[in-house]
């Protein structure tokens, strides 16, 4: 199993840029998800401004980070009938100046069950338009069909499995990728403290030259303020680096 990212999502406005420069760092691996969404991120909002500024800062940044966009809510209703919000093509324009490349790497779309609003043909459009980014969609029992509906189409994407439906939850056993031909990462309850443990059991499901992800969240928020703790994040990249070296081979 080989890693492509360790994703550390959710980090908000009142997390300064310092911190997540920081973070990112802490290895090339490292992944910020941000989570976008229209009560949160439109125009003129203070995540809105924070974002912008982290974007100003990496596009000059002498080296690559890895960031993703998690759209949620209407915005992701929006995209999932083919129509790119205002706010997120702008952050998908963002480049870096050197390389060209596109700063915002992956794009997750967090559909639930609400398949009817789901346009299989249109969000292909927009991923076929989009070939610089990575589109990536929650895969378990609730999106099934929907994904079914979005791989007839030819699209590529990739999965991110989570069994507990993004309420954090680590599952009995994390599932083997239902896809041959889509990468598939894991998400579901996985924290700091058992990051090692959960790596060590998803890479007895892979194959040795799988290419995967993982993606904590609800594990990385303070219990106190229920939001994203740099600390936390911190030893959770941390402890994933340190399984890696510990399983070279």
């Amino acid at each position: 199993m080989n890693l492509r990212y360790i994703t550390a999502s959710d980090p908000r406005e009142d997390t300064s840029i310092e911190d997540i420069i920081k973070l990112l760092n802490t290895s090339k691996l490292a992944e910020l998800g941000i989570q976008a969404h229209p009560s949160a991120m439109s125009a003129g909002y203070p995540r809105y401004v924070w974002f912008n500024n982290l974007l100003d800062v990496l596009k000059r940044a002498k080296q690559k980070y890895n960031i993703a966009l998690h759209i949620n809510y209407k915005w992701c209703d929006s995209m999932c009938g083919g129509i790119i919000p205002v706010e997120i093509k702008h952050f998908l324009s963002q480049t870096h100046i050197e390389t060209g490349k596109p700063l915002v790497q992956r794009v997750q779309l967090n559909i639930g069950d609400d398949t009817y609003k789901f346009k299989a043909d249109a969000v292909a459009k927009i991923i076929s338009e989009n070939k610089k980014h990575e589109f990536i969609f929650p895969y378990n029992k609730a999106t099934k069909r929907t994904i079914d509906k979005l791989e007839k189409t030819s699209a590529k994407f990739n999965l991110l499995f989570d069994g507990s439906y993004g309420a954090g939850i680590s599952p009995k056993s994390w599932q083997k990728p239902a896809k041959q031909d889509i990468q598939f990462g894991y998400a579901g309850g996985i924290s700091p403290e058992n990051v090692s443990d959960n790596l060590t059991k998803i890479s007895q499901i892979l194959p040795e030259d799988y290419k995967t992800w993982i993606d904590a969240e609800g594990r990385l928020r303070n219990p106190d303020t229920c939001t994203f703790d740099v600390n936390y994040a911190q030893n959770y990249l941390d402890n994933a680096i340190k399984w890696i070296k510990q399983n070279k081979r």
